[in-house]
């Protein structure tokens, strides 16, 4: 499908070269994408749509790993794509399917949360399927739903559509690496969808970390390879998509700078719910004082976590003289675990790494925060201790001090006093 138009005639889906490529494409396993802002999940929906229309009565099922995720994001671009088009005559939310005028029928939902979908899956034969963001599941859902085309219909074509930013990983062997004759893939960069902004690729270049940039402007699936990230991508990606109640404790966590090109931060973590609560640019550090202070009374955190190496010391003191508890945060202090970790900052970022990877933390939707905490990396020294990267050596390779991640992981921290890490008030 290379153009939709609403009922008045308005186009609502228009391929870009790279789109229509991917539609006019016959292997069977079709993947697209490789960067953001090349009209993925577009592309994914219309395919599907179209499949749907050119043989009637047709069956497939379109999900993300997680049917939380798919909501937020693909679902939305679905029912755009299909509200006051014609075609739809019913849709049922709770079975989650939409039946066209034709008698094809579109589901959607998830892999890895969506048990019912699943389970029907089984037991049914689909014409087609599409995976938004397919590096997020595995290689056995994707065999399991190309097991299950085989809806008979009267010259039917099967396909399985995919698509992803790059990742190295079951889908890079699959489609990149290997030359499958049933499979094909199409790369879209950000510079090959016109309907983007002009200033796109500007703003992310001056956003992202150069992984960031070789990976989602680029397309290069060997971004990733070989980088001592700390956080993992694919947990920081789950940890936003993720919808988690408030709980307790509520703590503040809090990284402190001083004019230049740095940023305090104030973070709170209520139970495993992540909020950035202020962001201070170039201010006396008794305005980030005063700053800390409106939050502890509007939010009655049980404590509050500051970074007291450096000019973080003046803002503890300050802090305790108006009457809060803060525990201070010294990186460069002994870790517990001597053998594993150079200092205390290593200790603390691997803990919330743990609790990261656990599943025990939603993340705000913060495209910064989430670039910050990608870029962080550790090193392995002569005495096998980690050790988190300096900021020196971040700003040499051209990145930012990761400010809002650190409130984050400061947030987290345990603030009971132990021997040569904390004193607390």
């Amino acid at each position: 499908m290379s153009e939709r138009r609403d009922e008045l005639g308005k186009i609502v889906y228009e391929a870009t070269p790279k789109q229509a490529e991917f539609h006019a494409a016959s292997e069977m396993y079709k993947l697209f994408g490789g960067a953001m802002g090349g009209g993925k999940t577009a592309a994914l929906c219309a395919e599907g749509l179209a499949l749907s229309i050119d043989y009637p009565g047709n069956r497939g099922y379109i999900c993300r790993h997680e049917f939380a995720s798919f909501k937020k994001t693909t679902g939305i671009a679905l029912d755009e794509m299909l509200s006051d088009s014609g075609l739809v005559v019913g849709h049922h939310q709770t079975d989650h399917v939409y039946t066209l005028w034709n008698g094809s029928t579109i589901m959607y939902g998830g892999l890895g949360d969506d048990r019912k979908a699943i389970d029907k899956l089984k037991s049914m034969e689909i014409g087609w399927f599409a995976i938004d963001e397919a590096s997020e599941t595995t290689k056995n859902y994707f065999l399991m739903l190309g097991s299950r085309m085989r809806h008979k219909l009267p010259g039917i074509k099967y396909f399985g559509l995919l698509a992803t930013n790059p990742d190295p990983g079951w889908i890079k062997s699959w489609f990149v690496d290997q030359k499958r004759p049933d499979s094909i893939f199409i790369p879209a960069l950000p510079g090959d969808n016109r309907h983007l902004p002009a200033d796109y690729v500007r703003r992310l270049e001056e956003l992202f970390p150069p992984e960031w940039q070789a990976r989602f402007l680029k397309g290069d699936w060997s971004a990733f390879e070989g980088v001592n990230n700390v956080f993992p991508y694919q947990d920081i990606q789950a940890a936003i998509d993720r919808d988690l109640p408030r709980g307790i404790p509520v703590e503040l966590g809090v990284d402190v700078a001083r004019y230049g090109d740095d940023s305090s931060v104030i973070a709170e973590h209520a139970g495993p719910k992540v909020e950035i609560c202020d962001e201070i640019n170039r201010s006396d550090l008794m305005v980030v004082t005063g700053r800390i202070a409106i939050q502890i009374n509007e939010r009655k955190p049980s404590d509050t976590k500051i970074d007291a190496d450096g000019l973080g010391s003046g803002v503890v003191d300050r802090t305790r003289e108006l009457g809060h508890k803060v525990s201070e945060i010294h990186g460069g202090a002994e870790p517990r675990n001597k053998q594993k970790f150079k200092n205390k900052k290593a200790e603390i970022y691997w803990a919330f790494r743990d609790r990261l990877i656990s599943g025990d933390v939603d993340l705000p939707d913060n495209l910064e925060l989430k670039a910050q905490l990608t870029s962080i990396t550790y090193e392995v020294l002569s005495s096998g201790q980690l050790q988190i990267t300096p900021k020196e050596k971040m700003k040499s390779a051209g990145l930012k001090s990761p400010d809002l991640a650190e409130a984050v992981i400061y947030s987290f921290t345990p603030g009971a006093p132990t021997p040569k890490m904390w004193r607390v008030a």
